[in-house]
């Protein structure tokens, strides 16, 4: 664990509430590209880690989970994985990392590459045709956007108990609203209009 770092206890058959929020409040998740980009990490990160999905949304600057990892420990593993590609894939369709690189360290699954081959595949194709679009809409060398980093701390909380678990799915649910973007029968970027990606509760 790094010096300073929020040390974390793991509770085993846990569901958690998870929020990621980008350095500097910046507000990426205003350009549904990069939204969609979450979405897809997201997806990703089901086929790599084993995990329940009940809710999600995704807010201007930051984004709200709910999860139930098969085990205790993954909760790390998972939130890792789901912060480290979404930095590397977002800062290729801006630019600021190169083809290479997405090549080489996709997945870094090693010897399990094999087991992942057609996803990789995919998502790399995905990622070079949303790069493709990013440039026709803001240009080769735009300075719109900078290099894209996640505040370094997280939050997460232990849902204790049913009351709880609805408590926290009512304020993912009213989000939307509470940052006055849209209510949440009209906002795209919220567990509801992904019921393939949700799991039963």
């Amino acid at each position: 664990m790094h010096k300073g770092a929020q040390k974390r206890i793991y509770f085993e058959g846990a569901t958690y509430f998870v929020t990621g929020v980008a350095d500097n409040r910046v507000e990426y998740f205003k350009e549904s590209i990069f939204c969609e980009l979450f979405i897809e990490i997201l997806k990703l990160a089901k086929k790599r880690h084993k995990f329940d999905l009940y809710s999600f949304v995704i807010l201007l600057d930051h984004f709200h989970l709910m999860f139930l990892p098969y085990e205790a420990m993954d909760l790390s593993k998972i939130m890792q994985f789901i912060k480290r590609h979404y930095t590397r894939n977002i800062n290729f369709i801006l630019g600021y990392v190169d083809e290479g690189a997405i090549c080489k360290s996709l997945l870094q699954l090693g010897e399990e590459y094999k087991i992942y081959e057609e996803i990789i595949e995919k998502h790399y194709e995905y990622l070079i045709t949303t790069r493709r679009q990013f440039v026709a809409k803001y240009g080769l060398n735009q300075t719109l956007y900078v290099k894209f980093h996640w505040q370094k701390s997280l939050h997460d909380h232990y849902i204790r108990n049913y009351d709880d678990f609805n408590q926290h799915m009512r304020y993912l649910y009213n989000n939307p609203a509470k940052h006055n973007i849209f209510d949440a029968a009209n906002y795209q970027y919220i567990y509801t209009k992904y019921p393939g990606l949700i799991d039963e509760i």
